[in-house]
């Protein structure tokens, strides 16, 4: 009786052991799934990035890619032996390393082509001279605050690589509104008649009449600017 009790009890240990085996090995590969999908998505937008960066300009660098796909055809033999292999051993921690120094030295690559492709003027460049003196002139208000606005809304998308696609086309949609309203920007006066003038015009006082000279009503005329300057004769 004792001895039934006994071999019955050994089984149910050797059942809870199996099940105990069989909730760390669904944890394991649950694990390994959620290792995956962030692998996954981690190198997508690494690939993604350089495939949007390497359509406008060459990238400054290489990927080496082929150990990375070297250790995921090794999982993939290993797989079909033993579907449980994956939560066993190296070669899974190999072929992450693997891909996760892909990544980096991916993104490394985006940053530096980015920073250079920047710094060789693709982004338009505005005239902080020009904008201040349109600043002045009540016709071209409202042009430089859109400017303003669509320049900081553009440096700030473009701080880092773009991701996509999607992205470098919002970035360049950008670039091409600020090239558009510097067109609309009237021509920057290089002479000091002309600028105190402007100064003076669009202030609360207004300009006196002496600072309406002919060089500043030629460059008026030059430039179609069709604005009621305030003028005071005191």
């Amino acid at each position: 009786m004792i001895a039934e009790e006994c071999a019955k009890l050994r089984e149910q240990l050797e059942e809870l052991k199996e099940a105990n085996e069989r909730r760390k090995v669904v944890a394991q590969l649950d694990g390994r799934r959620q290792d995956l999908v962030d692998l996954r998505n981690e190198v997508l937008d690494v690939s993604n990035s350089l495939n949007a960066i390497s359509s406008r300009v060459s990238l400054e660098g290489e990927v080496d890619v082929a150990k990375a796909l070297a250790r995921v055809k090794g999982i993939r033999e290993a797989l079909e032996n033993d579907p449980l292999s994956i939560t066993k051993g190296r070669d899974f921690a190999n072929m992450k390393k693997a891909f996760e120094k892909f990544s980096q030295d991916g993104s490394a690559i985006a940053a530096d082509t980015w920073e250079n492709y920047l710094a060789r003027g693709a982004q338009p460049k505005v005239d902080a001279n020009q904008l201040a003196q349109a600043k002045q002139q009540k016709d071209f208000k409202a042009t430089v605050v859109r400017l303003e606005a669509r320049e900081t809304y553009a440096k700030k998308i473009a701080k880092s690589p773009p991701g996509n696609e999607e992205e470098f086309k919002e970035i360049e949609d950008a670039w091409e509104d600020i090239r558009q309203l510097i067109s609309e920007l009237p021509e920057l006066a290089s002479d000091p008649t002309v600028q105190k003038f402007l100064e003076a015009a669009n202030s609360r006082d207004g300009a006196t009449l002496d600072l309406l000279t002919d060089e500043v009503r030629d460059w008026l005329e030059q430039n179609s600017i069709s604005i009621n300057y305030r003028v005071t004769t005191m």
